[in-house]
């Protein structure tokens, strides 16, 4: 079960790609550690410039933004893996040009144990890319990218990871073979913070959520409330409200 002291902190967050126009408008939430949050919402809600910002890639005019109440405002994106943070992008996730032990290798790099003993670890707890280790990136299927990328960013032994978007393009299978992935990470103690499209399975693995919408907190609250909630459903889910027309 994750702990009850929340872990990350974004606290009345105000974000955006250039000053004076913001995209985030006061933004609060938390994660718990060892717990699965995902935040959904309509395109254009914020969701992904969330998880940039957090992350040190967009610019942040307000708020604060604490792990286990270190501040991480103003550190180089390059520098928060040395705090127990990794990201996994939507895009541009892995080297496609590289073999599968070379996109783990150049991962390793910002290991603190031995790299041999990281990469070794990643090929036993994924099966699938030891078989492929030769492999370049670019002839892995689009499930095993992510594979790939997620592992790259578990090398570093994270205490938290977020994630933007790890099932967008891939098959409905895939999509559940990733999800599946993330809930056993969790099960391991890394907390996971995922902006998510496919809110319906997300919400499945997950143990609370927020809705972001116009860049504002809208609603949060256990993913299965929110899940089973007809409003939502109707609004944010592709669903009906019970009983309508």
């Amino acid at each position: 079960m994750p702990d009850a002291a929340p872990f990350l902190n974004v606290s009345d967050f105000t974000a955006g790609y250039k000053r004076g126009l913001p995209i985030l408008h006061g933004v609060s939430m938390h994660v718990n550690s060892g717990e699965i949050v995902t935040v959904i919402g309509p395109n254009g809600a914020g969701k992904s410039t969330l998880i940039k910002a957090i992350a040190g890639l967009v610019i942040v005019e307000g708020g604060a933004i604490t792990l286990e109440a270190r501040n991480l405002l103003g550190i180089a994106p390059d520098r928060l893996g040395r705090f127990g943070l990794s990201y996994v992008p939507q895009t541009a996730n892995i080297f496609t040009t590289l073999s599968v032990s070379q996109n783990l290798a150049l991962a390793a790099r910002r290991c603190r144990a031995a790299p041999e003993t990281r990469i070794a670890a990643m090929l036993d707890l994924f099966p699938a890319l030891a078989e492929r280790r030769s492999v370049r990136g670019g002839g892995l299927s689009g499930g095993q990218r992510q594979v790939l990328a997620i592992a790259m960013a578990l090398i570093a032994e994270p205490r938290i990871i977020l994630m933007d978007e790890p099932t967008a393009g891939l098959s409905p299978k895939a999509s559940q073979d990733v999800l599946e992935l993330i809930g056993k990470i969790a099960g391991d103690g890394v907390s996971v913070l995922l902006v998510e499209q496919n809110a319906r399975m997300a919400l499945g693995i997950s143990d609370r959520a927020y809705i972001l919408a116009d860049g504002q907190n809208q609603m949060d609250g256990p993913a299965g409330d929110i899940l089973d909630d007809p409003a939502v459903a109707e609004i944010y889910l592709g669903g009906r409200r019970k009983g309508a027309a």
